[in-house]
């Protein structure tokens, strides 16, 4: 009676998304390479740094960009308060 349309898959499968490489050297990271360093998705990376959780910065037409030193400053304090040696705020 009906005839039923069949919806072909117009969208290419999603590539897995591997972690890259940190570049090594540079200051000022991208969203993608932050998350591949703390080991998070991209997703719940731009979520901190809409929090403010993040030492980071958006630049207009560029994109949000983290600050490589001051993100290994709060590792080195979280390492510190696991030990019981400081106090950290995320």
């Amino acid at each position: 009676m009906g005839t039923q349309l069949q919806h072909e898959r117009t969208s290419k499968p999603r590539k897995s998304q591997a972690p890259k490489p940190v570049p090594e050297g540079r200051r000022w990271l991208k969203v993608p390479e932050a998350a591949s360093l703390l080991g998070l998705s991209i997703y719940h990376t731009y979520k901190l740094h809409r929090q403010g959780k993040l030492p980071s910065f958006r630049l207009p037409g560029m994109g949000v960009r983290v600050d490589r030193t001051r993100l290994e400053e709060k590792f080195q304090a979280l390492i510190q308060t696991r030990t019981g040696n400081s106090d950290i705020r995320w």
